[in-house]
Formats: structure tokens, C-alpha cells, sequence
């Protein structure tokens, strides 16, 4: 009994001592409070996974909600399924140029993540220190979370990069999370996006006035 309760101990201690994040807590559902800030869209096709994840901000902390986890979709059925959800600006992966300017002419509001050199690790630093929940429906994301791991070289030695695996949903929520440390084009288009929706969301409301009087 001690040598496998030791075992799982020092199974548990170096999976956690790989885990990239620590566990999530699991909510039932979206509390009304949130608000949704951004959406982030991870490309897929025949192997992988087209993977959606809306991220809201809640109580100091973040909130990842799988909206889409599938094989197979063309940009058209991409575009489809997103317009089924309250809109909000997608963040994607910005080495699918094409496949962005197609969401947009399909009338999706997408842009392409900030990426460069080190943007993979400041993703995940900019996860780690925040305090996260997901969805328990969230089923993919729980999964990549709890599988997304440091890559290790040939003695075993932790690497300071993410293994290629469980990351499809992982990658979608580093497009989608927030980074400001300057004025770059992401944000520019982020806040005239902003901008556009509050002056819909104004003009409707003097809309509706107008009616009311009439």
C-alpha cells in the first residue's frame, strides 16, 4: 500500500511540476455579472479542431466558455455558428490572413492576434496570473487545461515551451486575452470596435424614444 500510495504521489508531483497552469475552478454556469470582453478563434480543418472561446471578466478574474470544438468546418459554417452568438470582437490567429479576411466578408468582426517572437509564453504568463473558471460544460477546454504541458528535452529537463498538443483551445484563449502594454494595431482595432458598438447601441436607444413619443 505505501509503495503505491508513494507512487501516486510522485506521479501527482511531477504532473503537476509540468502543468503549465494551475486547475481551474469549474462553475455551472455564467454569472450575470460578467461581461463579455472578447472571443478567440483558433483555425482548424482535417487533423485539428476549429476551436471558439468567449472570455469573460468577472469579479477581478476571467471566465473561458467554449462555444465551439470541431473538426471539418469551412470558414462559411465558421461564420454561421459565430453569428448565433451576441457579438463581440474575435481575436484569431493571425498567420490564417485568408481565412480572416473570409470570416470578414462573411460580416464576422475579426482580426489577427498580436504574435512575434515570445508571444507563446507571454500568452501564458498573462493566463497564469490571473484567477481563472470555466465553464463545466467546457469539456475541451477542462481537458487542454489540465493536459497543457512544458516540453522537456532529452534528460527530462522542463523547457521553457508548451508541447504541441492539447492547445487548440489554449491557443484560442491566448488570442483572446487581453494584453496592453502598448498602442499596437490589435488594440487600435479593438477600441474602434468598441466605439462602433456603443454608437449602434446609442442609436437604438434614441430609436426607440423617438417611437415611444411618436
Amino acid at each position: 500500500f505505501r509503495s503505491t500510495l508513494t507512487l501516486i504521489i510522485c506521479l501527482f508531483m511531477l504532473f503537476y511540476f509540468f502543468s503549465i497552469f494551475l486547475p481551474a475552478k469549474i462553475i455551472d454556469a455564467i454569472p450575470h455579472e460578467a461581461k463579455l470582453i472578447s472571443r478567440g478563434l483558433d483555425f482548424g480543418y482535417t487533423n485539428d479542431p476549429s476551436a471558439v472561446v468567449d472570455i469573460y471578466r468577472y469579479n477581478g478574474g476571467y471566465i473561458f466558455d467554449e462555444l465551439l470544438y470541431q473538426k471539418g468546418l469551412s470558414n462559411k459554417q465558421i461564420a454561421d455558428i459565430l453569428k448565433e452568438f451576441p457579438p463581440v470582437l474575435i481575436k484569431a490567429d493571425s498567420a490564417e490572413p485568408k481565412s480572416i479576411d473570409e470570416l470578414k466578408l462573411y460580416g464576422i468582426s475579426v482580426i489577427g492576434a498580436a504574435k512575434g517572437q515570445g508571444s507563446v509564453n507571454q500568452g501564458i504568463q498573462n493566463i497564469q496570473d490571473k484567477r481563472i473558471s470555466v465553464t463545466k460544460h467546457s469539456v475541451n477546454i477542462i481537458k487542454e487545461y489540465r493536459n497543457y504541458l512544458w516540453k522537456t528535452d532529452r534528460e527530462g529537463k522542463k523547457l521553457n515551451e508548451p508541447m504541441g498538443i492539447w492547445d487548440h483551445c489554449m491557443d484560442a484563449i491566448r488570442y483572446g486575452m487581453p494584453v496592453v502594454f502598448f498602442m499596437t494595431d490589435e488594440k487600435r482595432q479593438e477600441l474602434e470596435f468598441e466605439r462602433v458598438m456603443r454608437e449602434k447601441r446609442l442609436r437604438s436607444k434614441q430609436k426607440s424614444g423617438i417611437m415611444n413619443m411618436a
